[in-house]
C-alpha cells in the first residue's frame, strides 16, 4: 500500500503527480524538509493547495497539533482524541481530491497512529446489498446530501464522515446500525502507518479514508497539513 521515496533534487514530481492520479497506494516521502514553505513550494508542482482561512496565515498549511481555546480544543484535530476513519472536507461542496501530512514531530510510545483503508479494497469486501445502500441513501454532511459512495465514469469516489453526519443530523436507530456496519467494514479493511519525523505521506482523499489514534494530551505532535486538488 506505499509507495517510498527519498526527499532530494533528483526527485521526479511528474512521477509522484502520475502516482497520486492513479490513486492505489499512498507515497512517502523520507526526509522531506520541515518548513511550510518547502511544502507549499512542493505540492504546487504537483497539484492546487487550498487556501483556508484557518490554516497558518491563512494560506494552505495546517498545523494539526494539540491546541486550546478557553479550554476547549480548537477542533478535533487540535485535539489528542481518537479520530475514526473519515473524508476530509466532506460537508464541502467539492472535496479536494488529495491530502498531505508532513510529520514534523511525533507523538512518543507509539501513540498517534496513522490509520487507512482504501476504497479499492472496500469495493472487494462489500456485499451488493451493502454496496447499494453505500451508492443510494443520501447522507447530511452539515449542509450537502449525498451518498457515501459515487460513481463517475466508471470510477467509485468515497465521502464519508460520521462526526459530520452526526453532529448535522438526527440519527434513527436503524441509521445508527447503518452507520455502525460501515464502520466495521472500513476498520476491518483499515491498516497503519507510523510516522516519523520528516515522513510526508500524500493520498486520494477521494480514494482512501484515514484517521489516527489518541496520544498523551501534553504531546508536542506536530503534523503539517495540506489539502490539494490534482487532475
Amino acid at each position: 500500500m506505499l509507495i517510498n521515496y527519498t526527499f532530494n533534487k533528483e526527485l521526479v514530481h511528474e512521477n509522484i503527480r502520475k502516482d497520486i492520479i492513479k490513486g492505489d497506494k499512498i507515497i512517502c516521502i523520507k526526509n522531506f524538509p520541515l518548513s511550510d514553505e518547502n511544502l507549499n513550494s512542493f505540492i504546487n508542482l504537483i497539484g492546487i493547495p487550498i487556501i483556508e482561512y484557518r490554516n497558518n496565515g491563512g494560506n494552505s498549511i495546517f498545523d494539526v497539533k494539540v491546541f486550546k481555546q478557553n479550554n476547549f480544543f480548537r477542533s478535533i484535530a487540535n485535539s489528542n482524541l481518537n479520530i475514526p476513519l473519515h473524508t476530509d472536507c466532506a460537508d464541502f461542496k467539492s472535496v479536494p481530491n488529495c491530502i498531505g501530512l508532513l510529520c514534523v514531530k511525533p507523538a512518543l510510545l507509539e501513540q498517534g497512529v496513522s490509520f487507512f483503508t482504501s476504497l479499492k479494497e472496500i469495493l472487494k469486501e462489500a456485499s451488493n446489498s451493502k454496496l447499494k445502500e453505500l451508492t443510494t441513501k443520501k447522507w447530511k454532511f452539515r449542509n450537502e446530501l449525498k451518498p457515501i459512495l459515487q460513481k463517475k465514469n466508471e470510477q467509485f469516489s468515497i465521502c464519508y464522515d460520521r462526526i459530520t453526519i452526526e453532529s448535522f443530523s438526527q440519527i434513527t436507530d436503524k441509521e445508527l446500525e447503518e452507520l455502525n456496519s460501515f464502520d466495521e467494514l472500513f476498520k476491518k479493511e483499515s491498516f497503519e502507518i507510523m510516522l516519523k519525523k520528516g515522513d510526508l505521506i500524500l493520498f486520494r482523499n477521494d480514494l482512501f479514508l484515514h484517521g489516527r489514534s489518541h496520544f498523551d494530551l501534553n504531546s508536542e505532535r506536530l503534523i503539517k497539513r495540506i489539502r490539494f486538488n490534482v487532475k
